[in-house]
């Protein structure tokens, strides 16, 4: 497995000016020094672990001979490559589309064999055990067979990143561009894209984390010099191989000791591959969340699983004790996904027997006292427990299933949601306090298998079209209480204020050895907000106590105790 930081660091920079078949250059040479010195004197590579090849060492024989080199130097899956190229490229046109080469000092582009071909290189990468290779080529070119790994927008943690391999490349412009070979870029040294290629690497495309991935880097790039009015290229960028992100600056330098990592989520942004015909699409593990249908809160089957078939959901009349048990339209799904590539495997047996027999102990405090249900449901792959509904054996009233793969699910029908006389009604209170202790249940139960990386947290709310939010804090705060939804002089108001949405769903990512008290607050804030939003409660969320951000845990805890009584 790979180790969330780099053991070594290895870079081959190449500049040619002085072409013997090919127009001569100005820059290249310029760029490939601004580069060498940025990577050694900022980025820490090994002075002694650089190879700069220029001009009349930069033969096809050469470049080729220290590339494969890296083979038995970059030997250690942990390190990783930078491999930077300023000259010429060419694009040639063959019957399965365009296929690019770079011309190195000693070739001539009338006579391909002296060329240097663009998925020799990318072939050869998939022989150097180095986790992640950057290619970077100030040269313009097509053939480049990259594609999109992530979907634009999408959250990653830092560690997940430094944990699966990567094959990234960056490249100056297309077949028909001309790269600008003046100095063009903001130093005026470099040509416009090694200039701001320069500026990138010093910083200036770190995001708020002050970390610096390709990912960023490229982007920062391709944006700069597509919008400097001087430029007529268009880089383009992308994975060629893998799902990492090579690392270049994180605080302190974490990235290069063991130990050392702080873990950070990071915003990926679009990747602009050069797509060639019948290139095959990156495949993707379907996620719990996909398994089992909470996907698109739009769709009209969201939510609906094997698991879900067997809830039920309680009907209460005016007479608290005359009520009906059926088939459950509407229930609450929380949903924990690891993200990072830490491995693990929860043992189902040991899990199941944890679960079994641990006690809470009484001085928890009140978010770490998760009400899990406690009948056994078990598969080969999956811890499950469930509590019936009303103590009615036909159907479920909660249930929570723990995946040997680190997926863990809760969901409820009987706390969070209620019908009462013909009125059907979410729990605020209910939900909000599960939320926030199911963040802690999750990992505690995570951590005891090893996984103390990144996840996903899924707030879901199935069945949500015309039902109202109730079940407000009534405990005092600051002035008066808030109304009592049962209460014969809100109760009007409230039915007027139903849910539009068939399905509601909230997503948070965070990683779990930062998870504190504090650090919760956000999500539990961010819930309870939009919770009231998706009702149109348009003031504080009605779930704390009046004008204050006190979560009532007294009401909470009594509520639960009154669903289990009534369960048994």
């Amino acid at each position: 497995m790979y180790q969330p930081y780099y053991s070594d660091s290895w870079a081959l920079v190449i500049g040619i000016n002085d072409y013997q078949h090919a127009p001569r250059l100005s820059y290249a040479c310029n760029d490939a020094d601004a580069v060498a010195s940025v990577l050694v004197d900022e980025l820490h590579f090994p002075k002694s672990q650089l190879i700069v090849l220029k001009d009349g060492d930069a033969t096809r024989q050469a470049i080729m001979d220290a590339y494969l080199g890296l083979v038995e130097e970059a030997a250690d899956p942990n390190d990783r490559v930078f491999v930077f190229f300023a000259g010429h490229g060419t694009t040639i046109k063959s019957s399965k589309g365009a296929v690019g080469y770079l011309v190195p000092v000693d070739g001539d582009p009338r006579r391909l064999s002296s060329l240097i071909r663009w998925d020799e290189l990318t072939r050869d990468a998939e022989l150097i055990p180095a986790k992640h290779i950057l290619f970077v080529m100030d040269a313009c070119y097509s053939g480049l067979m990259m594609m999109r790994a992530l979907p634009l927008g999408t959250g990653r943690f830092l560690s997940d990143m430094l944990q699966r391999p990567s094959r990234q490349v960056l490249t100056a412009g297309k077949a028909d561009e001309t790269v600008a070979d003046y100095g063009g870029g903001p130093a005026g040294t470099n040509s416009i894209f090694t200039g701001y290629l320069i500026e990138g690497l010093q910083g200036a495309a770190k995001d708020a984390n002050g970390v610096l991935t390709a990912n960023l880097l490229m982007h920062y790039v391709y944006r700069k010099v597509g919008q400097d009015n001087r430029s007529q290229q268009t880089p383009h960028y992308g994975h060629i191989d893998g799902e990492g992100d090579f690392i270049l600056i994180t605080p302190d330098d974490s990235h290069l000791s063991p130990g050392g990592l702080q873990d950070a989520l990071m915003q990926a942004v679009m990747e602009v591959p050069e797509v060639q015909a019948g290139q095959e699409e990156t495949i993707i593990k379907p996620t719990y969340a996909v398994r089992n249908r909470y996907v698109d809160p739009n769709d009209p089957s969201f939510g609906q699983n094997e698991w879900t078939e067997k809830l039920g959901e309680a009907e209460y009349e005016k007479d608290a004790y005359i009520r009906t048990i059926a088939k459950a339209n509407s229930w609450m799904s929380l949903i924990i996904e690891p993200l990072t590539n830490q491995p693990i495997s929860i043992n189902i047996a040991e899990e199941v027997e944890r679960l079994q027999f641990i006690r809470t102990p009484d001085d928890l405090p009140p978010y770490k006292k998760f009400p899990r249900p406690f009948k056994p449901y078990t598969t080969i792959d999956s811890a499950g427990f469930y509590g019936v509904c009303l103590a009615d054996e036909r159907y479920w009233g909660n249930y929570l299933r723990i995946e040997k793969a680190g997926n863990i699910e809760y969901v409820d029908s009987n706390c969070a949601f209620t019908i009462y006389a013909g009125v059907r009604q979410f729990e605020y209170v209910s939900i909000v306090g599960m939320v926030w202790q199911f963040m802690f249940f999750a990992q505690s139960v995570l951590a005891n298998s090893g996984y103390t990386g990144g996840v996903r947290y899924l707030v879901n709310l199935v069945g949500t079209r015309d039902t109202i939010l109730g079940d407000f804090s009534k405990e005092s705060g600051q002035g008066s209480m808030w109304e009592n939804p049962h209460h014969s002089n809100s109760k009007s108001r409230l039915l007027k204020l139903k849910c539009p949405n068939a399905h509601l769903q909230l997503e948070y990512k965070f990683a779990l050895s930062t998870l504190s008290e504090a650090s919760s607050r956000g999500v539990v804030d961010d819930v309870a907000r939009n919770l009231g939003l998706a009702y149109n409660h348009q003031s504080a969320p009605r779930c704390f106590n009046h004008d204050t951000d006190i979560f009532p845990w007294r009401q909470y805890f009594s509520r639960l105790s009154q669903c289990r009584e009534l369960s048994r």
